[in-house]
């Protein structure tokens, strides 16, 4: 049954390179068209290959309306939200700036949040492997500033990029609750639909400054990887590894980002790439690595002589995909 989790994290790692490769993509689409067209394309586009993937698979139970409700919500904070500010960060500042602050602050502000909840709380390791990925970001993001040129431009798009890492965090932590009992691939795509049609309605004004005769193949080939590779697959593999490790040791995972973001933002757009970023990347991986090897541990349950804790307070929920379930690996995927 340890193979599982494993397995979960390999699946993880491929969605960061696909993600990672998504920076400079979506850099090279706003310099053709305005970024909410751009970010319409890519998760329209998504949604489209989301539908068909969902026809063939025919998932035997349908969903209910309140996980349709949940995985709509959802949609609108981490297909919509975040999307906008993805994209309008990269017409400001440069893809490797993007690809350094989305994930090194995603997983600071998870961890926190869960266990200021009492949710969860961490092992000394794990600390310290947040600490070095933490550490290894701001290495990166400095390094990255003093050899570029700073401005207004730049430093309003890495603004827009922290906002961003707020809004993913969000996401990351409701997912669970919103889309409990719900077929992975239908909660995608789902929210994805969603997240689309609240993003046709931010594009249509911008529809007519768009030159459409003179968009180039190179443009629509990029397009459709947007849609297919950074979207409706890796949208479906976190969804899967935020069932199978939980949302703090997924979100950890992003770490490994800047690092696959940075090698395709120097090979597709010549963005600077130097020694000390790349010592600074692998600081964030092996940061990364340390906090999902040694793991998490859940938030124990209070216990005192003079106020005991209840029997039924202490049994585990007889249905481990409710809300709230405490995760049990050995029975394979939980959704909280």
């Amino acid at each position: 049954m340890k193979t599982k989790p494993l397995g979960a994290f390999g699946w993880l790692l491929f969605t960061m390179i696909l993600w990672g490769s998504a920076f400079p993509s979506s850099k090279y689409a706003t310099e053709h068209v305005p970024h909410a067209i751009a970010v319409l394309f890519r998760f329209g586009g998504g949604a489209l290959v989301l539908l068909v993937i969902t026809f063939f698979r025919r998932p035997q139970q349908s969903p209910k309306l309140k996980d349709i409700v949940g995985a709509c919500v959802a949609g609108l904070i981490g297909v919509c939200g975040y999307n906008s500010l993805f994209f309008w960060g990269v017409t400001l500042a440069p893809a490797s700036d993007g690809s350094v602050i989305f994930p090194a602050l995603t997983p600071v502000i998870t961890a926190v949040v869960l266990i200021l909840t009492h949710r969860e709380t961490a092992r000394p390791a794990r600390i310290m492997g947040l600490i070095l990925g933490v550490g290894g970001a701001a290495l990166f993001f400095f390094t990255t500033n003093a050899h570029g040129a700073p401005g207004s431009t730049r430093l309003m798009g890495d603004t827009i990029f922290l906002i961003g890492a707020a809004v993913w965090s969000t996401y990351t932590l409701l997912n669970r609750r919103l889309v409990a009992g719900m077929d992975p691939v239908q909660a995608v795509t789902y929210s994805t639909v969603a997240g689309s049609i609240a993003l046709g309605a931010m594009a249509a004004p911008h529809f007519d400054d768009v030159a459409w005769g003179s968009l180039s193949t190179g443009f629509w080939i990029n397009a459709v990887y947007l849609a297919i590779g950074p979207t409706a697959v890796a949208y479906i593999l976190y969804v899967r590894g935020i069932r199978d490790v939980g949302a703090s040791a997924a979100s950890v995972m992003m770490f490994a980002v800047p690092l696959f973001g940075t090698v395709f933002s120097f090979i597709s757009l010549g963005e600077s790439f130097t020694w000390s970023q790349g010592a600074a990347a692998v600081i964030m991986v092996g940061g990364a690595l340390l906090a999902v090897i040694t793991g998490r541990k859940p938030a124990a349950e209070p216990t005192s002589i003079e106020q005991p804790v209840p029997a039924d307070a202490r049994e585990e929920p007889s249905n481990p995909e409710e809300p709230g379930a405490t995760p049990v690996r050995e029975a394979g995927p939980v959704t909280r």
